[in-house]
């Protein structure tokens, strides 16, 4: 069977709240608990009572995995700090509620019982609390499919988490932003964060969350196609979690496993895998990791051509997702839904499953589901002879595929496994060195002893003293150079986390693509910093029948020019906000004033030494008119083949004007098939190709031209290629890069 027909699937591990299960028996367990137990029946009912059934709560649920036990102490902790006035008792238990509700996949009573806790814990000041809430909401925002929600409350948790160096709250946090990352297919991030998850997992003998640490290193390397990389880390993560005897993460770790047999069309040997993980997460009652597992448990069947067990699995698998509003899921059983449909050449029905995979993996920006929803659209178009579709579909797989498998991407996750695998061999080679060192200097020692027997006393004690004093000045010496390398590079890496994390809030101010979407269904924006943080910016949004579109270059690149660009966002949405039936050329005219007004030095109303490059752009849906005024920036509009230039003011954003008028409007006649587009000055400025020399002006109009009729998505790739191929490997990006088409 075609790999492209099996949706990928990777472990999605969760770290709870709590400290991670140690390698107790459960008999041990079990006596705990009975003690606490006894010990509550002789409690009077005060914040002790409260805080030991809340101990009881959490043991139940961390050692013994018992959901129903806590939903009962949970209510328990909860009923009695009611009655006392125990605000974070209170907290605590409608906490483990949410916890029992998330474990179960029902994620909206899970939300509102997280949310609850954290008004509480916020109000009682116990920061430790509140961390753990944004985590946890994080986490369901996350499962339900709202990525961009889910990763603003993780970073606002691992925010606290950092302050108070909190290294298990640190390991959870870096797991789940990976995990969001990886659902993008952002490959490079994804590891990155899991790697910090590692690395803290290692030094603290974390050995649960190093086996999960494992597994995601390894779904990394498995997305890839990396094949043998992945099965080492998988196999690593499963005797972990067998000598620990945790049996959810091992049941994770034998479905990655599985997958691996499942590439290599051993499906004998996956079924086996994929079976032993469907019955733990049935028995743990994990509805998540079942419908994950029973979709591969359809996968296996299919290639061993058992339609009939293959259908029903699959079945269970769309059930369960639907049950618990587990968008990924749904994606995957549709996927298998529709291969099997395709099969048994029920067309029609096998694109039904198809489209709404694609539409629902489109939605949750879920770029490996969308990558096989085009090739299993494209595979039945050409069995159907609709030769035109087959093609449309199979160039949007080869553009998602290549997106996925770039050679950047390769590049990046590899150089990070080899920069970890370096790191943990240089340590155990300093460490070899050192007994190395030790065991020379003892037979140093000895032979100078019988030199000394031999030539004297007076001569030892020389010999000696002069040894010991070179000995005593080179440590001293290694031990000042190592101090400063270390301080080198703990500096460094913290510029580099402080970058990465304003380039986390400056993506999350930013319209997301479903927004984008929402507004201008057939649209693209291509978005390349120079640096890791960008000086671009854009904006959109509807008032009413009118939709409202600005992309924008502020002074600099790098951090002074994300610093701009947050600023010159806030004030645009401030503007407009105030006034939003205005037009693009009073707006600009306000906004001009605004920038003046914040940055000039000492009350003077002077030009300003930073300021900003803009298009803007009102649409009026019920007429067809858009209205546009630009600082620098002017903008293109395509039809049937031809480029219309609007052209923008010669003065930007932060400049007196020294008597001029203010900002020009123009007004154009939308037709249905235009082309807009809204850019910076970095594609056409860019320094490249044989002679060194910009891509200029009309050479992107051509290029602009040539590209119009095609699809939004295959637009902003070919521009993306034609930038690549400009730079020729031998220059570098010389300016951020922002493009937004939108067709009308």
């Amino acid at each position: 069977m075609n790999a492209s027909l099996r949706i990928s699937v990777f472990n999605y591990l969760l770290l709870s709240m709590m400290l991670l299960r140690v390698s107790t028996s459960t008999a041990q367990s079990t006596h705990r608990i009975d003690s606490l137990l006894l010990t509550l029946e002789t409690m009077k009912e005060d914040t002790f009572k409260a805080n030991l059934l809340s101990e009881i709560t959490k043991s139940y649920m961390v050692e013994l995995n018992n959901l129903e036990k806590v939903a009962e102490y949970s209510n328990k902790v909860f009923v009695l700090s009611k009655k006392i006035n125990f605000k974070r008792g209170i907290a605590v238990g409608i906490f483990y509620k949410g916890f029992f509700h998330w474990s179960k996949g029902n994620y909206v009573p899970a939300l509102y019982y997280y949310k609850q806790a954290l008004k509480i814990m916020e109000e009682i000041g116990s920061t430790r609390a509140v961390s753990y809430c944004y985590l946890n909401i994080g986490q369901t925002y996350s499962d339900m499919g709202n990525t961009e929600e889910g990763l603003n409350y993780m970073l606002k948790g691992l925010k606290i988490k950092e302050e108070l160096n909190d290294k298990i709250g640190l390991e959870i946090g870096y797991n789940n932003i990976g995990n969001i990352f990886m659902t993008q297919g952002n490959y490079t991030k994804a590891l990155t964060y899991y790697l910090k998850t590692l690395r803290i997992a290692e030094a603290e003998n974390h050995k649960l969350v190093v086996s999960y640490a494992y597994i995601n290193v390894g779904t990394v390397f498995y997305s890839q196609n990396k094949m043998g990389e992945a099965l080492v880390y998988f196999k690593k993560a499963a005797v972990i979690q067998e000598e620990l005897g945790d049996k959810s993460g091992a049941g994770s770790s034998y479905s990655s496993i599985g997958n691996i047999y499942w590439q290599k069309k051993q499906f004998n040997d996956a079924l086996s895998y994929h079976l032993k993980d469907f019955k733990i997460k049935e028995a743990l009652e994990d509805r998540q990791g079942a419908a994950l597992a029973s979709h591969c448990v359809g996968t296996d069947y299919f290639g061993l051509k058992n339609y009939k067990q293959a259908l029903f699995y699959q079945l269970k698998s769309l059930d369960l997702s639907e049950q618990i509003g587990f968008k990924r899921g749904f994606v995957n059983a549709s996927g298998g839904l529709g291969n099997l449909y395709e099969e048994e050449k029920k067309y029609e029905q096998a694109l039904k499953y198809y489209d709404q995979m694609l539409a629902v993996a489109k939605q949750q920006d879920y770029k490996e589901g969308v990558r096989d929803a085009y090739s299993n659209q494209a595979s039945v178009h050409r069995k159907l002879q609709q030769f035109e579709k087959a093609l449309q579909y199979t160039e949007l797989f080869h553009e998602a595929k290549d997106t996925l498998l770039n050679k950047d991407n390769f590049k990046q996750v590899a150089e990070l496994n080899t920069r970890y695998e370096t790191d943990k061999k240089e340590k155990e080679i300093l460490l070899l060195t050192k007994d190395q060192q030790l065991n020379a200097k003892t037979i140093k020692q000895q032979q100078l002893v019988r030199w000394g027997l031999i030539g004297g006393l007076g001569l030892l004690f020389m010999s000696a003293a002069s040894i010991y004093r070179r000995y005593r000045f080179k440590q001293k010496a290694n031990l000042v150079l190592e101090r400063q390398k270390q301080e080198i590079e703990q500096k460094n890496m913290l510029i580099t986390d402080s970058i990465d994390y304003a380039k986390t809030i400056q993506e999350a101010v930013l319209p997301d693509i479903p927004e984008v979407k929402q507004l201008f269904p057939e649209s693209f924006i291509l978005y390349k910093p120079k640096a890791i943080v960008s000086g671009d910016f854009y904006w959109l949004k509807r008032f009413q029948n009118q939709l409202v579109c600005a992309v924008a270059d502020c002074t600099g690149h790098g951090v002074p020019g994300a610093f701009m660009s947050l600023l010159g966002y806030n004030m645009l949405e401030n503007v407009i906000k105030r006034a939003p039936a205005t037009s693009p050329a009073l707006v600009l005219d306000e906004l001009n004033t605004e920038l003046i007004s914040r940055l000039s030095h000492e009350h003077k109303k002077e030009s300003v030494a930073h300021g900003m490059d803009i298009s803007l752009i009102f649409i009026d849906k019920t007429s067809d008119q858009l209205q546009f005024s630009g600082a620098h920036n002017p903008l293109y509009i395509v039809r049937n083949a031809e480029l219309i230039e609007l052209k923008a003011d010669k003065m930007g954003i932060g400049f007196t004007k020294d008597g001029k008028k203010g900002y020009t409007n123009q007004f154009f006649q939308l037709m249905k098939g235009d082309m807009i587009y809204l850019f910076t000055d970095g594609f056409p400025d860019q320094i490249g190709g044989p002679n060194r020399k910009k891509f200029f002006y009309p050479p992107f109009k051509e290029l602009l031209v040539s590209i119009s009729q095609l699809a939004p998505e295959i637009q902003r790739n070919k521009l993306d290629e034609s930038h690549v191929k400009w730079l020729d490997e031998k220059h570098e990006q010389t300016d951020d890069i922002l493009i937004m088409g939108i067709r009308y």
